[in-house]
């Protein structure tokens, strides 16, 4: 593998690598590693994050050609060519990553941020099932819903952080809706109206969860035991947050390794 792949196993990604083939987790990982290192690219404010970001799409383009110029890109091809993942997901990831370089971030509704959601989070389902392996197309439905569940997660988690670096992804109108200005993010004003509009917005994750689930067909419930216990670790990053309450702080809602633990072994004890 190349410096360029990061320790997955730390992440909240770890979790689905339980339940994988060798093959399957080697694969897993070099996903990831692309998906981190767009992520990253955007998130440390690289002055030349554009140009980093043509030269991921000029490898992609050589991946899948068959002709990759740099350790990643042989790497990727492992994972692209064998599992057949479509060369759209990763380009529309990249979309979403170089969405995040237009300053501000802001987005008017939910609709426009379902558009990022898509790109920086389905897009990664799409592609695990692939690997993982599914017999149903409504499977790919289960896994864009997922997506949109554990990014609005991360984006509530998040808000505090993000309003660092001027970016609010809550969309303005719910902003409006509960009387909450920009600036009240912006400053981190953690008062009541701040809490009820993140209170809603996991509410909203919430339904998207059950969403996701009541969309997995039967046939592939066992096969998409790896997407199940991702879904299932950000569930309960997700019922921390909103027990806390929601609120506006520095304070990153984490899991523990025993809680964890008990993530995977309460999915597989459901596999079936």
């Amino acid at each position: 593998m190349s410096d360029n792949m990061p320790a997955y196993k730390k992440s909240n990604f770890g979790g689905a690598f339980f339940f994988l083939s060798k093959e399957k987790k080697q694969a897993l990982s070099i996903i990831y590693a692309f998906c981190r290192l767009a992520d990253d690219i955007v998130d440390e404010g690289f002055s030349d994050a554009k140009q980093k970001l043509d030269d991921l799409r000029k490898e992609l383009d050589n991946v899948y050609e068959g002709c990759p110029k740099t350790e990643l890109g042989k790497e990727l091809l492992k994972a692209v060519k064998p599992f057949n993942i479509p060369k759209q997901y990763l380009s529309d990831l990249l979309d979403g990553c170089e969405r995040d370089l237009k300053t501000p971030v802001r987005y008017e509704s939910f609709g426009d941020l379902q558009w990022y959601m898509y790109r920086v989070a389905s897009t990664v389902g799409l592609m695990c099932i692939k690997i993982f392996g599914y017999k149903n197309e409504r499977t790919e439905k289960y896994a864009v819903a997922l997506g949109y569940a554990v990014q609005l997660t991360n984006i509530v988690r998040d808000a505090a952080e993000d309003a660092k670096i001027n970016r609010i992804y809550i969309p303005k109108q719910d902003l409006e809706s509960f009387g909450v200005k920009e600036e009240d993010i912006l400053k981190l004003k953690d008062n009541r109206r701040t809490k009820a509009l993140l209170f809603f917005e996991a509410q909203k994750a919430q339904e998207l969860f059950i969403q996701a689930e009541k969309l997995l067909p039967k046939e592939d419930f066992k096969a998409m035991l790896p997407a199940r216990a991702m879904g299932n670790t950000y569930k309960a990053i997700l019922a921390k947050l909103i027990a806390r309450p929601c609120r506006l702080d520095d304070k990153k809602i984490k899991l523990n390794k025993i809680e964890k633990i008990r993530i995977l072994f309460n999915t597989w004890r459901n596999r079936l």
